[in-house]
Formats: C-alpha cells, sequence, structure tokens
C-alpha cells in the first residue's frame, strides 16, 4: 500500500453557518474541528491541518495540541478564494515539502466532516495509490462523498489550482483515473453547514 497522508481543509469562512463552525459545539462538547481531527488521527496516518493565515491555531485547538502539533498546521494564504485556492495552497506545499518525498496519495478531508469512521478511510485508502483518484459512494444510494483521495499523479494539477469549489475540474478531466468504492457509512455525505445540520448529525 502506498504511503499516504491526510489533508484536513479548514480554512474556509463558514459563511452559511452564521459563525465559526470551526468552533460549535457537538453533544459531547468537543468542538466539530477537535473532533474531525480525532477521526483523523484514529486512522492512523500522517497528517496536515490547512488554516487560515489569520487563525490562532491555540484558540481553535487548545495551547497544547496546538504546540504538539505545530509542524502539521499549514496556512492557505489564498483562502478566501474558496475551498480550491486552499487546495492550491495545500498541495503547493505538499509538493514542496522534501520530508514528504515519499508520500503518493493523499486524501482530501473537509473539517466540517467528524463523523467518517477510520473503517471507511482505509477502504479508500486500499485502492488508491500514485496514479489514481479514488472517492466513495453509498452503498444502495450512490452519489459521491469525501474524502478523495489523490495520487501524486494529480499534485501538480491541484496545486495550480487558485479558485473554484473544489477540485471538481481536475476529477472532471481525469475520468480514466477515477475510482469509486461502495461503503456503507453516510457520513461520507453529512458535512455541516448549517446550526441545525449540527443538532441533526451531532
Amino acid at each position: 500500500m502506498d504511503e499516504s497522508i491526510i489533508l484536513v481543509m479548514a480554512a474556509g469562512q463558514s459563511r452559511r453557518f452564521g459563525s465559526d463552525k470551526r468552533q460549535a459545539r457537538l453533544a459531547d462538547g468537543q468542538t466539530l474541528l477537535m473532533a474531525t481531527l480525532s477521526r483523523v488521527m484514529s486512522c492512523e496516518v500522517d497528517w496536515r491541518l490547512l488554516l487560515r493565515e489569520d487563525d490562532d491555531p491555540a484558540a481553535l485547538l487548545g495551547d497544547d495540541f496546538a504546540r504538539e502539533h505545530a509542524r502539521r498546521i499549514w496556512r492557505a494564504p489564498k483562502a478566501g478564494n474558496g475551498l480550491g485556492a486552499s487546495l492550491g495552497d495545500a498541495f503547493r506545499q505538499l509538493s514542496d515539502e522534501a520530508g514528504l518525498a515519499h508520500v503518493q496519495v493523499a486524501a482530501v478531508w473537509l473539517a466540517d466532516m467528524a463523523q467518517i469512521t477510520p473503517q471507511t478511510f482505509h477502504a479508500l485508502q486500499a485502492q488508491a495509490d500514485g496514479v489514481h483518484i479514488v472517492r466513495p459512494s453509498l452503498e444502495g444510494e450512490g452519489g459521491t462523498g469525501h474524502p478523495v483521495l489523490f495520487g501524486r499523479a494529480l499534485w501538480a494539477e491541484l496545486a495550480a489550482l487558485e479558485s473554484g469549489e473544489g477540485a471538481r475540474e481536475v476529477i472532471a478531466r481525469h475520468r480514466e483515473a477515477l475510482r469509486q468504492v461502495t461503503v456503507g457509512d453516510v457520513s461520507i455525505h453529512h458535512d455541516i453547514d448549517t446550526p441545525a445540520m449540527l443538532k441533526l448529525r451531532g
């Protein structure tokens, strides 16, 4: 299995939510961002967290966690231009970091998706390599979800993104590289855009 890393995309503006949803509390008291990071860390692969340039990691993550994982926190200077721009920022840093030259697969995991299971991630990871795009679809329903895993061969195009809603245009250009993996995890569709959705899924 090729070496993987998870990119947690947390540089959005939360405009539909009305406040910073990363700090919204779930029923168990965790913030949405920390709940997502807990799931990511339970997958037991390397990870990086993308934040806006003006974010205070200690305020978002707590002093101890922010200090312990400081090297894993990256900034997204172009975050104001949308998720596509943040992806561009992430993949440029990923491609430039010499210590990650061995990594062949990068999973894009949205920071408001706190319920995806490690089993789902590992099912996707098992089908991933350096030249394919792997994304989940829901058993019995279809429809694609997250996270989406990109082989290193696609990283240069992702690094060139400067705007847009995400990586759709890159995926559309490489349909031949796309692998769909059917899973039974409904949370692949469960991002949190409004406070009502937080109550429903928290």
